[in-house]
C-alpha cells in the first residue's frame, strides 16, 4: 500500500501549523499529516482545493503548479495525468460547487500521488465532509446528517481555529 492511503493522506499533505479535522497527533510520519480515517484525508484535500480555487487557482494547470511545484515534482507530467484522468482540459475553469468535476481532480491528485486508483466512495465521502450538499444524493447521507457535520465543524473552527 501506498505510503499516502496508508496513513490516510491522499493528497501527501505536509505538516503545517493547520490543524486539521481528523488530524492525527502525533502523527506516524515526521514530513506528511496522518488522518484518523481515509474520508479525512480526502476532505482535506478538498479544503485545499477551495482554498486555491478562492484565490484564482482554478484550472487544473493552476491548481497543480501550486500544488506540486516544478521544485519537487515533474509538474508538467503532473497536469497531464490529471488531465487524462479526469477528461477535464487544463484551463477549464474549475468551480468548487461543481462536485462531479472537484471528486474527479482529488481522485486523480491521489492517484498521480500514489500510484494506484482511490477508492472512489472515500473521495466522495470526503467531499460529503466538507458540506458541501451537492454530495449527499451521491454518497446516500441524509441531509440532516450533513447539516450536522456541517454545524460541528463550524464550532470546531470558531473555538479551536482548525480548517
Amino acid at each position: 500500500m501506498a505510503h499516502g492511503y496508508a496513513i490516510n493522506n491522499p493528497g501527501n499533505i505536509r505538516k503545517s501549523t493547520i490543524m486539521w479535522i481528523g488530524e492525527v497527533v502525533p502523527g506516524s510520519d515526521a514530513d506528511f499529516v496522518t488522518f484518523s480515517s481515509i474520508s479525512y484525508g480526502y476532505r482535506a484535500m478538498f479544503v485545499l482545493l477551495k482554498n486555491y480555487i478562492n484565490k484564482g487557482y482554478n484550472t487544473i494547470d493552476k491548481i497543480i503548479n501550486r500544488w506540486a511545484p516544478s521544485s519537487e515534482n515533474n509538474t508538467q507530467a503532473y497536469i497531464t495525468h490529471v488531465v487524462q484522468l479526469t477528461g477535464i482540459s487544463s484551463d477549464t475553469i474549475i468551480e468548487f460547487s461543481n462536485a462531479e468535476n472537484m471528486q474527479k481532480i482529488v481522485a486523480a491528485i491521489a492517484y498521480h500521488e500514489n500510484g494506484s486508483a482511490p477508492n472512489f466512495t472515500d473521495v466522495q465521502a470526503g467531499y460529503a465532509l466538507t458540506g458541501e450538499i451537492a454530495t449527499v444524493q451521491t454518497v446516500g447521507i441524509s441531509v440532516a446528517a450533513v447539516a450536522f457535520v456541517a454545524a460541528i465543524a463550524a464550532i470546531a473552527y470558531k473555538t479551536l481555529k482548525i480548517k
